[in-house]
């Protein structure tokens, strides 16, 4: 067995562009959609502490496999000091499955997501959307608006973190890099960024209801993509539209779904569709300025199967990363 390249998280962000990972993620998206990608995941209870979710893809043609794993663990800031969530791939080589690259995913799962969620919201949100309004000040809400920024033209971006110091630290970081104003709004004055926003993003791991219907303008776009509530149960029951990537993996994980399938008020026969069916022209996505639209998402699988081997490329080209020997090889 040959050397595996370690990659860290420094490593993977000197590899591609915000608007790379956009094009590469419409790639995938677009294979998954006629076909040519397959994968699947699922969620291992860690007793009552968490959840480990390995999730492996592989783009048919494509020299390289992955398998990546995802640990929620909610407790972990208050009882050991560390972070909620961790992420680490293991890349494989297509033609004789050895191991070939281990890396660190905080920064590519951030990149991921958001580069998947601009180009949904291509087909999902209006073409004219001016105000993104994201809740959560974290990686990921970084990405996202940095994503966005590469498909649409925003005038104006509101950031909301249940850390006020995080949700400040957001705009200064992103309104000169933009170029356009990014306004740090308190949690208790969300409702005046959700009625202002043409584009929402909620990508935290609060649980609380942060987005009403009441609040929605006509033609939004909401994205729902934490592990725990962040919306009104009613957002979803009363939107024009409800799209999912996947119902079988959001239909059991999603508080809010699971509340609703409960008292039996939605179900599969409520939503429009699956996400890859938009794309591959089986059904129809936004079709009035009007619209609401809401999107419910855990992540699929065809975006990583294009950005993560090129992650890998890219960074062997340019040095990045060690060669590390596996375990029993010979030194």
């Amino acid at each position: 067995m040959g050397s595996i390249r370690y990659l860290t998280n420094e490593d993977v962000a000197q590899t591609l562009d915000v608007a790379e990972a956009v094009d590469l993620a419409e790639i995938g998206i677009r294979a998954d959609a006629e076909g040519k990608v397959v994968g699947d995941k699922f969620y291992m209870n860690v007793g009552t502490n968490g959840f480990i979710k390995p999730f492996a893809g592989y783009l048919e043609g494509e020299e390289y496999a992955y398998v990546k794993t995802f640990s929620f663990f909610p407790q972990n800031p208050e009882r050991f000091g560390v972070g909620t969530t961790s992420s680490v791939v293991l890349l494989f080589d297509a033609q004789t499955g050895l191991p070939v690259s281990y890396m660190e995913a905080e920064w590519v799962t951030a990149l991921k997501t958001g580069a998947s969620t601009t180009v949904t919201a291509q087909w999902l949100a209006r073409k004219d959307s001016k105000v993104v309004t994201i809740f959560g000040a974290g990686t990921l809400g970084r990405m996202h608006l940095r994503a966005l920024a590469t498909r649409f033209r925003p005038e104006r971006a509101y950031i909301l973190d249940i850390r006020p110091e995080a949700a400040r630290a957001y705009a200064a970081e992103l309104e000169p890099e933009l170029g356009f104003p990014v306004e740090p709004v308190p949690l208790e004055e969300r409702e005046r960024a959700v009625r202002a926003a043409d584009i929402i993003v909620t990508v935290t791991t609060g649980d609380q209801p942060l987005v009403e219907w009441e609040w929605l303008k006509p033609g939004v776009f909401l994205a729902k993509l934490g592990s725990y509530q962040e919306i009104q149960p009613e957002v979803i029951t009363r939107a024009h539209k409800v799209v999912v990537d996947r119902w079988k993996y959001v239909a059991p994980r999603v508080p809010e779904l699971k509340q609703l399938i409960a008292e039996g008020r939605f179900g599969p026969d409520r939503v429009h569709a699956e996400w890859p069916d938009i794309v591959a022209g089986r059904r129809p996505g936004r079709e009035g300025p009007e619209e609401i639209i809401v999107y419910i998402a855990l992540g699929i699988w065809g975006e990583y199967a294009a950005i993560l081997p090129e992650v890998y490329r890219r960074a062997r080209a340019k040095g990045l990363g060690r060669e590390i020997a596996p375990h029993g090889a010979a030194e």
